[in-house]
């Protein structure tokens, strides 16, 4: 008796269809079960917004720098993947600071720098100081992440810290984002313990009690972690350990779905081949499955098309240290909407990650568009230079001539799911299940698009897909 092999076809080839073929695989694998997988991606290189420049002792990354570790996936991975060995943490060194009235005020991190900080008024420092004993909410369901930090912590620490400091990672909006999505976790604190601060503290008695009752040392994690190479050593190896076959350079432009083929789908490619699949995992950008599935589903594809991303062009500028005086020493500064800068947020690279730079250099990472700038994201590179030289001049003053400049433009770039965006996409799956039984959607633009994120997306869903493969399996003499 012969099992038939399945094959896979995933449309993307940034981290979500990379860990999405690695992981059906290994657990095809570890279950018995043949199959193969074809990664299709339409960029000459893999990806997705993973970046990576080597430019001699420089890397330069021109999309996430690092992922946090407090989502354990991406560091699980690479401890999976053979490569633990080339994980870096985050200097302990480095500040985080807001721009205030034009300069860099640190993020207080303990009661007397709390005290003193210009970043809070009094009246709004003792707001936040009542956090404990604000009321939970009492309804169910979603609702915005402003709406949820306005209630607990207040608008000026909203407006101040952690809008400018969400939006320079998410390059969204607080006040139009789902909590549900980013920031479960804070709504799973009020819900069990009633707000933040009292869910901070459970949750530290918890992991203590499981350490204590597992007998294992605690594991050292850095908060942020990145590869010694650059995030591109994630993808490089992943491609390596993919069994499957690896298609770049040319875009999916149809999907046909014949449920009376052996194989139900056909996917035409732009060079004008096609592959044959019995099932297909979309991880691409929302708007992009909209594209491939309006002509199976119109609801769905205008329900992907309302997510909305928000463009970013990344700028990394290197100066000569002796050049530039007291080099800044933070790991980064946000930039609130209210103040009078053209840049959302400046990322201190040589401060956060050193190896990333030659020892005589200093490298600044800066961020332009979002939301609030989006027309600025595709201004030519000789407009574009000025501004940032413009902008780090006014917030660090440095005068001199950059000895490196390069840019990295995504737009669109990250989605920003609304509030009851879960329910949608839940909708959504449930639509295609009936209309396009086998076809499968993961990625950013669905339940979280932090690295670790997509990682765990792809690993749930492949581990769905292979239960059911199990049960549902045909089996030929």
């Amino acid at each position: 008796m012969e099992m038939t092999e399945t094959t896979f076809a995933i449309v993307g080839g940034g981290i979500s269809g990379l860990a999405t073929a690695y992981f059906l695989e290994k657990q095809a694998r570890e279950g018995g079960l043949p199959v193969k997988t074809i990664v299709i991606e339409r960029e000459p290189l893999l990806g997705g917004k993973i970046s990576t420049r080597r430019s001699g002792d420089f890397i330069l990354e021109g999309g996430p720098e690092s992922f946090v570790t407090r989502k354990p996936e991406a560091w699980e991975l690479c401890q999976e993947l053979g490569i633990a060995d080339r994980l870096v943490g985050t200097t302990s060194s480095g500040k985080n600071y807001v721009l205030h009235d034009g300069k860099p005020a640190g993020v207080p991190v303990n009661p007397i720098a709390f005290a003193k900080s210009p970043l809070l008024s009094g009246s709004s420092k003792m707001r936040l100081l009542k956090e404990p004993w604000i009321a939970p909410r009492t309804e169910s369901g979603d609702e915005s992440l402003g709406s949820f930090l306005r209630r607990r912590i207040g608008d000026e620490a909203v407006d101040n810290l952690a809008a400018p400091a969400i939006g320079s990672i998410y390059l969204a909006d607080v006040d139009k984002m789902s909590v549900q999505v980013s920031f479960e976790r804070f709504a799973e604190m009020e819900r069990e313990s009633g707000s933040l601060v009292k869910g901070m503290f459970a949750l530290m008695k918890r992991k203590r009690a499981e350490r204590k009752a597992s007998g294992l040392p605690r594991e050292k994690k850095p908060s942020f972690a990145t590869l010694r190479g650059g995030m591109m050593e994630l993808v490089e190896t992943l491609e390596e350990q993919i069994e499957g076959e690896i298609l770049t350079g040319t875009a999916v432009i149809a999907i046909e779905h014949d449920p009376t083929q052996v194989q139900a789908y056909q996917l035409t490619l732009a060079d004008g081949r096609t592959i044959e699949a019995d099932a297909v995992v979309l991880t691409a950008p929302t708007f992009v499955m909209a594209d491939l599935l309006e002509a199976h589903d119109q609801e769905t594809a205008v329900q992907l098309r309302d997510v909305i991303y928000n463009p970013v062009t990344i700028v990394n500028v290197a100066y000569k240290r002796d050049e530039i005086g007291e080099p800044f020493d933070g790991f980064g500064v946000v930039v609130p909407d209210h103040e009078d800068s053209q840049l959302l947020a400046v990322e201190g690279v040589s401060v956060k990650f050193p190896h990333r730079t030659p020892d005589d250099q200093y490298v600044l990472r800066a961020f332009v568009g979002g939301r609030k700038h989006a027309d600025l994201v595709m201004l030519p590179e000789e407009e574009l230079i000025p501004l940032v030289r413009q902008e780090l001049q006014k917030i660090f003053g440095i005068m001199a001539e950059p000895t490196l400049t390069d840019i990295t433009r995504w737009q669109p770039a990250n989605p920003q799911p609304a509030v009851g965006h879960l329910a949608v996409i839940a909708g959504i799956e449930e639509r295609l299940n009936n209309v396009l039984p086998n076809l499968y959607l993961t990625g950013a633009g669905l339940r979280g698009q932090g690295v670790p994120d997509c990682i765990r997306q792809a690993k749930e869903l492949t581990a769905r897909i292979v239960v059911a493969q199990e049960v549902g399996v045909q089996v030929s003499a």
